[in-house]
């Protein structure tokens, strides 16, 4: 049983489905009235539906490995990545320090709780990656949450996307490790490992690889 798996079926997949369901309402098309590298853990134990986990860990596995890309000559590989800022020990991250960090690093209150990088594209607004709360259902406020606070949060970017795939992962890291030394959280893995520098490097390296063989395939 993979790391992806066992985790979700020991925590629940509340705060991941949040995201994933995220992630797919932000690429559904829009009407013309008018967007396995790491995980997360929450501290949490509801059970959603089986089924319903189910058929979404079909489809995040597909996603991880590949296995639901298009072939290189429409798309690149898709891929969703998952980094957590994680608290030391059994703290907690107040509202305010949080929430300074997020305008730091210029970071946007989205839909469904979800704070976002966003970025116009033909004078539109496009969601890079998304900021969520540690503990499901993963939404955080907006402003004035003076008693909130989270044991972390976590960021989380689908590829591909409307940026540039590494221009896209070098930012989504960037901002993550940012925050970790503004919060004085560190980065963790699904095994809540310390995320390495050379495991962030192979994981560009991949995405690097993808990219060149989708413009020679194109």
């Amino acid at each position: 049983m993979n790391d992806l798996r066992l985790i979700l079926l020991l925590f629940g997949a509340g705060v991941i489905l949040t995201i994933y369901a995220w992630s797919r309402f932000q690429n559904r098309p829009r009407k013309s009235s008018g967007s396995p590298d790491a995980a997360i853990r929450h501290r949490e134990t509801d059970e959603p539906d089986a089924d319903i986990i189910e058929q979404e860990l079909t489809r995040m596995e597909q996603m991880m490995a590949g296995s639901n890309a298009e072939p290189a000559t429409t798309e690149s590989s898709e891929r969703l990545l998952i980094i957590s800022v994680v608290a030391p020990g059994a703290g907690k991250f107040s509202w305010d320090a949080l929430y300074k960090g997020l305008q730091n690093n210029k970071l946007q209150f989205g839909e469904k709780g979800i704070y976002q990088r966003v970025i116009f594209t033909d004078g539109r607004p496009k969601t890079v990656f998304g900021v969520a709360n540690l503990v499901k259902p993963g939404t955080l406020p907006a402003t004035g949450m003076d008693n909130f606070s989270t044991p972390g949060i976590t960021l989380f970017l689908q590829l591909p996307g409307p940026q540039d795939p590494v221009e896209a992962f070098d930012d989504f890291v960037h901002t993550a490790e940012r925050l970790a030394v503004e919060l004085g959280g560190e980065l963790q893995d699904q095994k809540q490992c310390v995320i390495t520098h050379q495991s962030l490097m192979q994981i560009r390296e991949g995405i690097v690889e993808d990219r060149v063989l989708h413009r020679v395939a194109s």
